[in-house]
């Protein structure tokens, strides 16, 4: 199942992706989440960034390759940072880089999508508390972090936080590829 949030008849809504449609859904899907009789033509929605978080928690250097690109150690415990809600954005709106910057970073990551609140859960239960996957693209305004010597300013404006276009359900992540192409 891939559900989306979307936009169409100047109303916004949460459905499932079914070929060329979306059919609508009734409630959320953190709650109770029914299908519903209206389906629409995908290009007649707007699709949505598919999370209204309450927070977003991201981990950094999580992966040796920006260890070493960024010219830094592995942590033995990666550091985490929170991103304003200010910062999400639909997956097909434009990203306005901050004038201030003259290197604007992407990174590619697919995100977990919580479904209710989790706290000291064994790493054997974690998944019970997991929605699903979306895709996302960390913006960084690179020389801001740099200059900085950490990632809030850098990664904290507006549009810097695309998500979607769905959230994936019954996905294995270590079984999917993940591509980032820019521009197209």
């Amino acid at each position: 199942m891939r559900i989306v949030r979307f936009r169409a008849g100047g109303k916004t809504r949460y459905g499932v992706l079914e070929g060329t449609h979306i059919v609508e859904y009734a409630g959320t899907p953190y709650g109770t989440f029914k299908k519903a009789r209206k389906k629409y033509l995908l290009s007649q929605a707007v699709l949505l960034a598919p999370v209204v978080p309450s927070k977003i928690v991201a981990v950094g250097l999580n992966y040796r390759e920006h260890a070493d690109e960024m010219n830094v150690q592995v942590p033995t415990e990666p550091p985490m940072f929170l991103k304003p809600l200010s910062a999400l954005c639909g997956p097909d709106d434009p990203i306005v880089f901050p004038p201030q910057s003259r290197r604007v970073d992407y990174e590619g990551e697919l995100a977990v999508v919580m479904k209710k609140r989790c706290h000291g859960v064994t790493a054997e239960r974690a998944r019970e508390y997991v929605l699903g996957y979306t895709c996302l693209n960390d913006v960084t305004a690179r020389d801001l972090h740099t200059r900085d010597g950490q990632p809030t300013r850098a990664k904290a404006f507006d549009s810097l936080y695309p998500v979607g276009p769905c959230i994936a359900i019954d996905i294995d992540p270590h079984g999917v590829a993940l591509e980032t192409f820019v521009n197209g």
